[in-house]
């Protein structure tokens, strides 16, 4: 019996002019992983046919209403623990509009923190990764 090819996803740390950084506090449901955790990285799957960077894209202005600019690759991770299993595209991108109209439609809230007191919330452990490695890119690890 062959394993079901990887689920694909893609996330985005996406940096306000300030230097904040958005951040979605997941939904506390059952079947939600890591639920009432923090995901600097927000995003989802991958469609079928579909970059990761227009998944990006969508995936931001479904779920916040947000426009972003100067989106760039950060890191790819494949993670084959079964709970967390899948390819993460992560990018990071600048927030292209005013702060106070960035909306959640997904998850309890959405807020902005700076990258290091993000790193110090509770949250999803590909997510972790990828802001470390936001850090470690803007030299502030």
């Amino acid at each position: 019996m062959s394993e079901r090819p990887f689920p694909i996803f893609a996330g985005a740390v996406v940096a306000a002019p300030d230097g904040r950084i958005l951040c979605q506090l997941r939904d506390d449901k059952p079947g939600i992983i890591c639920p009432g955790c923090w995901s600097p990285t927000p995003g989802g799957q991958v469609e079928p046919n579909e970059h990761p960077r227009d998944a990006i894209v969508r995936e931001l202005f479904e779920e916040f209403e947000a426009r972003v600019a100067n989106l760039s690759e950060l890191i790819t991770l494949t993670e084959t623990e079964k709970n967390i299993r899948g390819v993460y595209h992560a990018f990071s991108a600048d927030l292209d509009m005013p702060v106070s109209e960035v909306r959640c439609h997904e998850g309890q809230r959405v807020d902005f923190f700076d990258p290091k007191e993000a790193m110090k919330l509770p949250q999803h452990p590909v997510s972790r990764k990828i802001l470390y490695e936001f850090l470690r890119k803007i030299n502030r690890v």
